[in-house]
C-alpha cells in the first residue's frame, strides 16, 4: 500500500505543478463590465466606453446606429479576492493536492463567460433597445436591462 501511495503521490504533485496555480488563475481572469450602462436612455459613448468597441456597427431599415458587442464577462473584484482565498486554504491544507481539481475547474469556468449584444439607439444617440444574443453566464448577477430589453 504505501508503495502505491508513494507512486501515486509524485506523479500528483506534478500533475498540480505542470497546471499551474489555480489562485493566480482566480485573481486574473477578465474584469466584470457594468451592464447598467444598457439601460434606455444612456449615451452610446458611455456604452462603448465600458463594453469597448463594437464588433460591427450598422444603421437599421430606420435609420438608426445598431452596435453589435462581443465581450467577456468577468467576475468583481471581491469575487476573484474570495476565490483566490478559498483556493490557497485548500492548497494549503491538502499539500497542493487540490490543485489537481481546481486548477483546471479555474481554467474553464473562471476565464469569464462570453456575451454578444446588439444595442439600437435613437435618434440622439442614446439607448433604446438592448437584444441579448448569447449570455454564457451561469449565474446572471447582473441583469442587462429592464426598460427597452428584448432577450432570445
Amino acid at each position: 500500500m504505501m508503495r502505491i501511495l508513494s507512486l501515486i503521490f509524485p506523479i500528483l504533485l506534478i500533475m498540480s505543478m505542470t497546471q499551474g496555480c489555480s489562485v493566480v488563475k482566480a485573481t486574473s481572469g477578465p474584469e466584470s463590465k457594468d451592464l447598467s450602462v444598457l439601460e434606455k436612455g444612456t449615451d452610446r459613448y458611455e456604452v462603448i466606453a465600458e463594453l469597448g468597441q463594437p464588433l460591427m456597427t450598422e444603421n437599421d431599415e430606420d435609420g438608426h446606429k445598431v452596435d453589435l458587442f462581443k465581450f467577456m464577462q468577468g467576475q468583481n473584484a471581491a469575487a476573484k479576492a474570495g476565490k483566490g482565498v478559498v483556493y490557497g486554504v485548500m492548497a494549503v491544507g491538502t499539500l497542493g493536492l487540490s490543485e489537481v481539481f481546481t486548477s483546471p475547474l479555474e481554467g474553464s469556468v473562471g476565464s469569464g463567460a462570453e456575451m454578444q449584444i446588439k444595442v439600437v439607439y435613437n435618434d440622439q444617440n442614446r439607448v433604446d433597445a438592448v437584444n441579448v444574443l448569447k449570455d454564457e453566464r451561469w449565474i446572471p448577477v447582473q441583469k442587462v436591462s429592464d426598460g427597452g430589453t428584448e432577450s432570445e
